[in-house]
Order: structure tokens, then C-alpha cells, then sequence
């Protein structure tokens, strides 16, 4: 548990790295080549100093757009690319909602009003959620007309909150919880092992 932090970083990086050197490596080697550099057909530069270069391109690449997406500049363009790709049939379905679910689990915004409880699977058992709109309407169609009085609780899964299901529960069955919404999902990532102050057991 103390090293899983790492291992969940080290596996993303590990995604990232695979990406990078995927496609710069050929390149950088293609580049070589065309220069005559020496030891460049060596199997010893191909198996090891290849994929240094990859990390260090790997590397680079996190620094640069760190720094890029940090200025007026670069948020401009990443608006522009997020209207781009909400303009592409399918893709803006997925992109959109993927785009909109990081924003909301973003401690910084205010996209979930807080942290709720439902009883949930069973009566007696209660799963931790995110309030996104209460006293919300439901339009059913036919005869059956509207159902008032129910609130719209993002349900996250254990240990990645992205994924999940939003549920209609009524307002009295929501039970609200004191915890902020970064300590609640802190408590979700962690599976538990990460509570806020005063929900330790005694």
C-alpha cells in the first residue's frame, strides 16, 4: 500500500513512455542514419541508448506541455482543441463526456455541489457518491408524466472514479456526508484507506 502510489505512476508513465518511444525512436534512428553517426546500426545503441532517448523525449514531452497548458497561451489552445474535437461526430460523444467527468472530479471546480451517501445495494449498505443536481425533474414519456423530488448522484467505482453511473434517488434518501469533494475522492481512489479527519475507526 505504501508503494502503490509509485507502481500506479510508474504504469502510467510506462503507457506514455511506450507512446513516445513508439514513434520518436524510429524517427531519431531514421535521423542517424541519414547523418552516417556512428555505432547508430550497433544492436547494443538500439537496445539501450535508443530507449534512453525515448525517456528522455518521454521526459521532455511531460515538461513541455506542463509548461505550455500553464500560460494564457497554451489554455487558449487547449480550448480550441477541446471546440475541435466536440465538433467530430463520435468522437466529440466520447471526448465531451470524458472531458466533462475529469472537470467535475477536479477538486478546483464546482461541478459536484458535495459528497452524499445512498443506500446502496442493499438496505443496511451505503455507497459514497457525488451530488451533481438536486431536486431534478424526470420527464417520463407516455402517460406517466414527471416525477419530481429526486437527485442526480454520480456513483464512482473503486479505484478509478472516471468510471461509474449516475442514479436518480430521491431527495430523502440522500444522506449528505462531511467531507469535502477532494477528501471524498481521496476516500474513493484509496478504496477507503485514505479517510478525511475523524472518520478513522476508534
Amino acid at each position: 500500500m505504501i508503494i502503490l502510489p509509485l507502481i500506479i505512476t510508474i504504469w502510467m508513465l510506462r503507457i506514455l513512455f511506450n507512446l513516445v518511444h513508439g514513434v520518436s525512436t524510429p524517427f531519431i534512428l531514421r535521423i542517424l542514419r541519414l547523418l552516417r553517426a556512428p555505432l547508430v546500426d550497433d544492436p547494443a545503441f538500439s537496445g539501450y541508448i535508443a530507449p534512453l532517448i525515448g525517456v528522455a523525449a518521454t521526459l521532455f514531452l511531460i515538461v513541455l506541455v506542463g509548461l505550455f497548458a500553464a500560460n494564457f497561451l497554451g489554455q487558449r489552445f487547449v480550448r480550441s482543441f477541446d471546440r475541435l474535437m466536440l465538433r467530430i461526430p463520435l468522437i466529440k460523444a466520447i471526448y465531451g463526456a470524458s472531458r466533462q467527468l475529469l472537470d467535475a472530479l477536479n477538486s478546483k471546480s464546482n461541478n459536484f455541489q458535495r459528497v452524499v451517501a445512498v443506500e446502496y445495494p442493499r438496505a443496511g449498505v451505503y455507497t459514497i457518491g457525488f451530488l451533481v443536481k438536486q431536486g431534478a425533474t424526470l420527464r417520463v414519456s407516455g402517460q406517466a408524466g414527471k416525477i419530481a423530488g429526486h437527485s442526480l448522484i454520480f456513483l464512482p467505482t473503486t479505484p478509478n472514479p472516471t468510471s461509474g453511473w449516475l442514479a436518480a434517488v430521491p431527495d430523502r434518501d440522500v444522506l449528505p456526508l462531511d467531507m469535502t469533494i477532494e477528501d471524498g475522492i481521496k476516500t474513493v481512489v484509496s478504496g477507503g484507506l485514505v479517510v478525511p479527519p475523524g472518520w478513522e475507526p476508534r
